[in-house]
């Protein structure tokens, strides 16, 4: 017996409500698809050695901070016609695109050479040629990366929570969102130690002797067993997103084709950027979203080589990152006490202090306790997107919340590019003629003495902006919950 001789056929006189309803199961698994989704997109098994893996292909810091500079005008430029390609070809397709990129992404990363910058020592013209190469194929997987987080920016968010029940739609995407954070939380855990550990040669060979294998493998070749385990993460990916199924309702395109759709999608985000200019407190909090969020970025982006740089080996980066996931858990509790017991000038003095004090610690570095450090950005990472979600949801009407949150996404994305594109301007200066491990990592020790200045004066060009131009202090730009004004 075929397939098809096993399932009844519709009937002919199909009612509307009763195609809808069907249409609605079909998709009644895209809420479970979607945790899987984004567990598989996001918990990638080289992010505990991300920047100490691209300088051991052979790049140098300040080709490294290029990379991400593409990265991130990659996200920018794509960002917004990305949610009217979703409008025009459906959100399901846009979602299978990205991990149809992120699949291409890991294959261009899989087969990227390692150039031996110590082996081509004695002959600068082939050196300098390899080296040009292999630029300008990171760079294209740079760019497919950014292509792949910006088609899939929301349209997997949408398609879940549309896909759930409407009656009760706020509270069950609530309760999915918890999941997807535990469910991440306890993937990211496993996802880093693995990583670290097989990035690391001795690791991977003492495994191997237990196993009874007889090759030792050198870290020209470890350094890709982080990218094949991705890559297995990305075909995960493809096949979990091929699975979704477009819900019904979705809004019809933009008569006119997809040029018109996309000149629409610039409209409306130009026209968020106007408001925010003629609304203090929103203007403010996209300021100390594309200002804090950039340094910390930026962080996280050289996080692996800091740990070299203050003695650790890399079979220790994924405890490391392990406790920093778990700082995230803890910070979710203590954003939401904070938010319910303080007003927000408390809340943005004490942010402040968290990222100086973390930003200091990395100026005066001290071998091995300066990790003690780095939770106070770790937590400031995660309480300032919190804040900045609750009170700019607090201060933005919901005719424009959608695209006031896009055009946030678009500027600390922007911003992030720029600060990268100072830092790769900072270390090419600084590193001058010098070459080997040694002068990597004094040229990055010596980059980053300098951010905690750079800090400084952002937070005193931010208090004279609000106390000279505003005129307001943050607990009067920011009005109380709404549950607060009734009590």
């Amino acid at each position: 017996m075929s397939p098809d001789s096993s399932t009844p056929s519709p009937p002919s006189d199909l009612s509307p409500d009763s195609a809808e309803a069907a249409a609605r199961r079909a998709c009644a698994g895209n809420p479970r698809l979607f945790i899987w989704f984004r567990i598989f997109f996001n918990c990638r098994f080289y992010y505990p050695v991300y920047a100490i893996m691209f300088l051991h292909f052979g790049l140098s810091e300040e080709q490294f901070a290029y990379l991400n500079v593409a990265w991130a005008l990659a996200i920018v430029l794509l960002e917004v016609p990305s949610g009217a390609l979703a409008d025009q070809l459906g959100r399901r397709t846009l979602v299978v695109a990205s991990a149809v990129l992120m699949v291409i992404e890991m294959v261009v990363l899989s087969a990227m050479p390692v150039v031996d910058r110590a082996a081509l020592a004695d002959d600068p013209a082939r050196l300098n040629g390899a080296i040009a190469v292999l630029f300008a194929v990171f760079c294209l997987n740079r760019i497919v990366s950014g292509a792949a987080e910006a088609a899939a920016s929301g349209a997997d968010e949408a398609l879940a929570y549309d896909s759930l029940d409407g009656d009760d739609r706020e509270t069950l995407w609530s309760r999915l969102t918890v999941q997807l954070m535990k469910w991440q939380s306890v993937a990211f855990v496993g996802v880093t130690l693995v990583g670290a550990a097989v990035y690391d040669p001795d690791v991977v060979n003492r495994v191997a002797g237990w196993l009874g294998w007889e090759r030792q493998f050198t870290q020209a070749e470890t350094l890709k067993f982080p990218i094949y385990l991705t890559l297995g993460m990305a075909l995960a990916t493809l096949a979990t997103a091929l699975r979704f199924r477009e819900p019904p309702g979705r809004p019809a395109p933009v008569t006119g084709g997809l040029g018109k759709a996309i000149g629409e999608s610039f409209r409306r985000t130009f026209a968020a950027g106007g408001w925010i200019l003629r609304t203090p407190a929103a203007l403010l909090l996209i300021l100390v979203g594309l200002f804090f969020d950039s340094i910390i970025r930026l962080y996280y982006t050289v996080g692996s080589l800091w740990l070299e740089v203050i003695g650790y080996e890399p079979r220790y980066f994924g405890l490391i990152s392990v406790a920093g996931s778990l700082s995230g858990i803890a910070s979710a509790a203590i954003g939401a006490r904070l938010i319910i017991s303080r007003q927000p000038g408390f809340n943005f003095a004490l942010l402040s202090w968290l990222v100086l004090i973390g930003l200091v610690s990395l100026a005066w570095p001290i071998p091995y306790w300066s990790v003690l450090f780095l939770p106070t950005l770790w937590l400031a990472m995660r309480l300032l997107h919190f804040f900045l979600s609750n009170y700019l949801n607090r201060v933005t009407p919901s005719e424009n919340r959608a695209t006031v949150l896009s055009f946030r996404g678009l500027t600390m994305n922007l911003s992030y590019g720029l600060v990268t594109w100072g830092y790769a301007m900072q270390t090419h200066v600084l590193r001058g003629d010098a070459t080997g491990e040694d002068a990597s990592h004094a040229v990055f020790a010596e980059a980053v003495a300098w951010w905690w200045v750079y800090f400084t004066v952002v937070l005193a060009g931010l208090w004279l902006y609000r106390r000279v131009k505003v005129g307001k202090s943050w607990n009067e730009l920011i009005p109380p919950p709404k549950s607060a004004e009734s009590a």
